[in-house]
């Protein structure tokens, strides 16, 4: 099972002007009928399962050991369980870790569990609003097999996922296996979501990004990482030229989605970073942090965070969070302009040095 990456960029999406087109958003779309999309809704069929319940658990009583599930339900659960484990497989037994992970318990009878979650009522209630928010998904299938389609034409060796709906509880946002991308579709409720401000990790800053458009270039953007992941234990130059390698990429796959979506900035932030671009680049240079492999400076720079607390300077000037992948991209796209032999799949499997890429740049912001 590939592993399941919670980097994220959150996103508020308004109208940019941008910088030089992505040169692979020319090329023409191939016909690519596998890139066919329907969404396996595994979330519907797990809370179908609370139609077994006819007693539900008390409000507290969270202790494993001493849950008492009358036997009709306990039959009934267990059953129903497994029948979608046969039916789903791998895809169930994530399920079921994630499912642990958010309980805080493990290798437990999975009757129980469901038993618990089903019988939340504040669970119930989210994906109550999670059923009317996603009662018909055409839509994101429609641009799932776009974006496929579009991969495969651009990468030949692009694998396309099977796209999967979760309820979680909050446990995982996004998840790939080997052969499936697994999306949390409480994380997509838009930002009018009241229960968003009660959620513990969820923050004001990514509010306005947890919606519907959200969904596909996340998605992707998570299997494109775990298609082509990253040798552990790089420096911050790496991790900036990797990063800006999945977003040119996705920048390609994605021709009509603004620029800032991609990385998730308002127009607010996406200027500051054209207005401070070399200001950044200097200051990365005069502190020798390009090289730095202490992992709590790389966390700083390139996870999600209020701001980037090195290039802000006061409260009133706020640099965005991830602007240096902001960068990355930037020394990424320019790479590609200079190299125009080279194609989005050499691009994405080329184990080139960071240092070479920055070289042939020429990049002098």
């Amino acid at each position: 099972m590939k592993k399941s990456f919670k980097f994220i960029p959150f996103i508020l999406l308004a109208t940019f002007s941008c910088s030089k087109q992505n040169r692979f958003q020319q090329i023409e779309t191939k016909d690519v009928p596998e890139a066919k999309t329907e969404i396996i809704r595994l979330d519907k069929e797990i809370y179908q399962l609370d139609q077994c319940i006819t007693k539900p658990a008390k409000i507290g009583n969270y202790d494993l050991l001493l849950v008492d599930i009358p036997d009709p339900d306990s039959i009934c659960l267990n059953n129903k369980i497994e029948a979608i484990k046969e039916k789903h497989g791998e895809r169930f037994q994530l399920y079921l870790y994630q499912l642990g992970a958010m309980t805080g318990v493990h290798n437990v009878n999975p009757a129980t569990l469901f038993y618990l979650f089903l019988s939340h009522p504040a669970y119930s209630d989210l994906y109550k609003e999670c059923e009317q928010k996603y009662a018909d998904v055409s839509d994101l299938e429609d641009d799932f097999t776009e974006a496929f389609a579009r991969a495969k034409t651009l990468i030949p060796s692009f694998n396309i996922p099977k796209v999967c709906t979760f309820f979680s509880g909050f446990a995982e946002y996004i998840a790939a296996d080997s052969s499936c991308v697994y999306v949390s579709v409480e994380y997509f409720l838009g930002a009018d979501c009241e229960k968003y401000q009660y959620v513990p990790g969820i923050y004001d800053y990514m509010i306005p990004n947890l919606k519907r458009e959200k969904v596909v270039p996340d998605a992707l953007y998570h299997w494109i990482c775990s298609e082509y992941n990253m040798d552990e234990g790089g420096d911050l130059l790496e991790n900036m030229i990797h990063y800006g390698k999945i977003l040119y990429a996705e920048e390609a796959i994605l021709p009509k989605t603004e620029k800032p979506l991609l990385i998730g900035y308002n127009q607010e932030q996406w200027e500051w970073c054209e207005e401070n671009e070399k200001g950044m680049w200097n200051y990365l240079r005069e502190h020798n942090l390009l090289f730095s492999t202490d992992n709590k400076t790389i966390s700083d720079f390139i996870y999600p965070a209020n701001n980037t607390k090195y290039f802000s300077y006061d409260s009133e000037h706020q640099a965005p969070s991830q602007a240096v992948l902001w960068l990355g991209w930037k020394i990424v796209s320019q790479y590609m302009e200079r190299n125009k032999q080279i194609t989005l799949e050499e691009l994405l499997t080329d184990k080139k040095e960071a240092q070479m890429i920055l070289a042939q740049s020429n990049y002098r912001p």
